[in-house]
Parts: C-alpha cells; structure tokens; sequence
C-alpha cells in the first residue's frame, strides 16, 4: 500500500510540475519596457520571454551628434563640419545558457538610417604665387555618407529579460555590421577642385564597416 502511494506521489510531481513551468513561461505572459542609453543613442524597448532560454526584443534608439575634424588632402589641411544621425528601429533576441541567469548572447537586426552630412572646407590661408588666400577663396564641398538600411548585430550582455520585482538594470557590448559606407560629394569646389572629390576622406570612411554598441538599459515590468 505504502508503495502504490509513493507511485501516486511520484506519479503527480512527474506531471504537473512540467505544467507548472509551462504556465510560468507561457510565451509572451510577461513584458518589460526599458530606457537605455548608449553609442546608438537614447532609446526605448519592450522586452517579452519566449522560452525559460530565450526572450524577444523589438524598440527604436535615436543619435543626433554634430562632429568636427581637420585632416589633409595631399598637402592640404581640410576642416569638416558634419552632423550625424542615427535613427534605427532593432528587432533582437536574447539566449540565456542557464534558466534564469544574467548573462545571455543576443542577436538581431538594426533597421534604419545611419548617416552624416557635412561640409569641408580649407582649413587655413595659403599662399599661391606670391598671394595669400584666406579659407573662404578656396570654396566647400558638400559630403554625404550612408551606410546599409538593414544591419546585422551580434553581442553579448547581463540582465533578466523581465525584472522579478518591478525595476532591473542592463548591460549590452556587442558590434553592428553596416557593410561598407557610401559616400557622395556634390558642389566640389574646395581648392578649385585641385583635390578632386576629396579622395582621402572617402578612402578613410569606407574602411569602417562596423559600429561598436554599448548600452545601459533601466528595465520596468509592466506585467
């Protein structure tokens, strides 16, 4: 008798135990919005499990930035004045190697616009025959670089997907790869267009093909 009521016992952990954590990890039971910072910019995210090893991610980051840098065409100094602009909706999902731990390797997609224009210009006088010429003889160019609509990511992070309590904190380092930059130069007239269409910025610029991301994230449970 006490062994058939040990069976029973063993019998109803065996079944409902799994039912329990299904009910515990139901798809989409739980979600998370979380307001982070980063080299992308500010952004927004809501965050949903999928699985006790996998949870869903889908926000937007935003990244106006104005730079400024002197470099040289041959023998010319050239200033650029240029304004950066990140704006890219992400679609990521996260993979926890152990059921409810912190660490967790994310991928995904960016999806958006990651672009500069500027204006380059001669970054000093000089003297030509005899003559000085200040900067504003020599004209401006107008520079625009682009980079891919849809850009793969890859990283790694610390964080739960969704907070036990109502707040959790996060931490992302991965890289984002934007393919190679396109770059256009229209109105040359920078040195009387003796440098051409500024041919060692653009041999600079489509070197970087990939964009560091580093981001820390303040989650909220909303249910």
């Amino acid at each position: 008798m006490k062994h058939t009521i040990y069976i029973l016992i063993l019998g109803i952990l065996f079944f409902c135990t799994p039912l329990s954590a299904q009910e515990k990890n139901k798809p989409f039971q739980h979600l998370s919005l979380s307001l982070g910072a980063g080299t992308m910019g500010a952004g927004l995210q809501l965050t949903a499990p999928l699985h006790p090893h996998w949870a869903l991610r889908a926000g937007f980051d935003a990244l106006p930035l104005d730079i400024s840098f002197n470099y040289y065409e041959g023998e010319y100094e050239v200033a650029t004045n240029s304004t950066v602009k990140f704006l890219n909706g992400n679609v990521l999902a996260d993979w926890y190697p152990m059921r409810n731990g912190l660490f967790h390797v994310t991928g995904g997609v960016f999806l958006g616009e990651s672009s500069a224009k500027g204006v380059a210009r001669s970054a000093r006088s000089y003297t030509l025959n005899g003559h000085t010429f200040e900067p504003e003889y020599f004209g401006t160019a107008h520079v625009t670089v682009k980079t891919a609509f849809a850009k793969p990511y890859l990283g790694i992070g610390l964080g739960r997907a969704i907070p036990r309590s109502r707040w959790a904190f996060r931490t992302e380092l991965g890289v984002m790869y934007h393919g190679t930059p396109r770059v256009e130069v229209v109105n040359n007239t920078v040195f009387l267009l003796s440098i051409g269409d500024l041919p060692e910025l653009r041999e600079e610029v489509v070197k970087y093909k990939f964009y560091p991301q580093l981001s820390f994230k303040v989650a909220y449970r909303l249910f």
